[in-house]
């Protein structure tokens, strides 16, 4: 089976009066099947463009990427949305749930968008692992924000896709609840096999990945601790990584 993420020289460049805004340079990764990879960075790294990239919401500026073997930038946007439907769910730092909707509504609304039957024993089955099986008749305004952004983690994972991106999962939470919502991604992950990509600013939040990138002015960079990974080069920590499997985190 083909690694389900697999970027090669990809550049997004946005032309600005005077001058060009390179957000993300020349960057080529494969993200390996089942895996859990954090991209650590700054504001304005990159991070986040780049995670868009990956959804498929943004389209480079040069490069390829293929998203479970296929080419995506050939395609025509209406492929590339059934594409992104079948194969990505996201999780945002923002819980973009609707609040005259109850909790099991809002976890439904993207399969009744696509025309799809809910799974309810699977919907259930994760809205357990999340911790909000008892919650699915209240609605968003009724629960704590680590609850609503666990209703966000089963939403993404209704429609079964094989990808989770999360941008900033934790960032509006205080740490207790944000441990509380990474312990219900990390639990989802391993019952149900998807691969994530997150990006945080949070070294704590990051810790509980395989994988570890660090981003830095729209490049990835090695952090030192690479070459502990025993399928990988040993990199300096100021080296690029060209085309790579992620660092591991320790």
């Amino acid at each position: 089976m083909a690694d389900p993420i697999i970027l090669k020289d990809i550049c997004k460049t946005y032309a600005t009066p005077g001058e060009s805004v390179h957000a993300v340079k020349d960057i080529s990764l494969t993200v390996p099947e089942g895996s859990f990879v954090a991209i650590m960075g700054r504001s304005g790294c990159g991070k986040s463009t780049l995670l868009q990239i990956l959804g498929t919401l943004l389209a480079p500026t040069s490069g390829s990427y293929l998203l479970r073997g296929q080419e995506v930038s050939g395609m025509k946007e209406k492929q590339v949305s059934a594409l992104r439907r079948r194969e990505i769910g996201f999780v945002f730092q923002q819980y973009r749930l609707l609040s005259e909707y109850s909790v099991w509504e809002n976890i439904c609304m993207p399969l009744c968008l696509d025309r799809a039957k809910p799974d309810t024993d699977y919907l259930r089955d994760l809205a357990r692992s999340c911790g909000i099986l008892d919650k699915l008749g209240s609605y968003p305004d009724q629960l704590s924000g680590g609850q609503q952004q666990r209703v966000a983690i089963v939403r993404a994972m209704a429609a079964k896709p094989g990808i989770l991106l999360a941008d900033e999962p934790t960032g509006n939470l205080d740490h207790a609840t944000g441990q509380e919502v990474m312990n219900a991604l990390a639990v989802c992950r391993h019952r149900f096999r998807q691969t994530i990509v997150m990006v945080t600013h949070d070294p704590e939040t990051a810790s509980y990945a395989d994988f570890l990138w660090r981003m830095e002015d729209g490049r990835l960079l090695a952090s030192g601790s690479h070459a502990e990974d025993p399928s990988s080069t040993a990199l300096s920590d100021s080296a690029e990584i060209p085309s790579s499997t992620p660092e591991e985190v320790i």
